[in-house]
């Protein structure tokens, strides 16, 4: 295990190999839980207005853009608060949420623009625990628009779940970062263990074969 002198010095940090590829694999894990983050929460409310795959331009006439500009993007000039903004007017998240969606967001400019600075310096580096509220918030989020929109429109399609599984109901997105976190701390054994089973399935269907 590091020394605390190791772990502050910045030469350790940037020539051990693997203190490098830590905090490289760190930094584009959150980068990537961020994107997925931002997926579903501009996202949804961007489709549910101009529905998937529309191309959105400033002289649209379409009226659902009309819309989406009035109730969304006006609520602040950049569009990721806006967004969180519209989810917090909805109740589906709170304001300790917004302030810790402003932090993440912060955080990930930090490290999109100075990565640099968090693989050299021993004083920037990966919050790990704003990594954790990606996945918590993401959840919520997802969890929130089952609940409220897809059961919504189609309840006959969730009737059969009860109210307890709706509540621990989660999406594949926040499935799969709930596995991956681990491995910001340098824990790979969910995915050894998973890539091992899948090794031998390909064995047993070629077998088959």
């Amino acid at each position: 295990m590091e020394s605390e002198v190791q772990a502050n010095d910045p030469w350790n940090k940037f020539l051990n190999p693997e203190v490098l590829k830590q905090n490289l694999l760190q930094g584009g894990l959150f980068l990537s839980a961020f994107e997925m983050l931002k997926d579903s929460l501009i996202g949804k409310p961007r489709d549910f207005y101009c529905f998937p795959g529309i191309v959105i331009k400033e002289d649209a006439p379409d009226l659902g853009l009309v819309k989406y500009r009035n109730e969304v993007l006006s609520l602040h000039k950049h569009s990721f608060t806006a967004h969180a903004l519209w989810w917090h007017n909805r109740d589906a998240l709170s304001n300790e949420d917004l302030e810790i969606l402003t932090q993440i967001r912060v955080h990930r400019d930090q490290i999109a623009h100075n990565m640099p600075k968090m693989i050299m310096t021993a004083d920037h580096n990966v919050d790990l625990e704003l990594l954790s509220e990606i996945n918590r918030i993401l959840a919520k989020v997802d969890n929130w628009w089952l609940q409220n929109f897809e059961a919504a429109i189609d309840p006959e399609r969730f009737e059969e779940f009860s109210q307890e599984d709706m509540d621990e109901a989660r999406s594949m997105s926040s499935i799969f970062l709930s596995m991956m976190l681990p491995i910001a701390t340098g824990d790979d054994s969910q995915f050894r263990t998973l890539y091992e089973l899948w090794c031998e399935h390909r064995r047993n269907t070629k077998t088959a074969e």
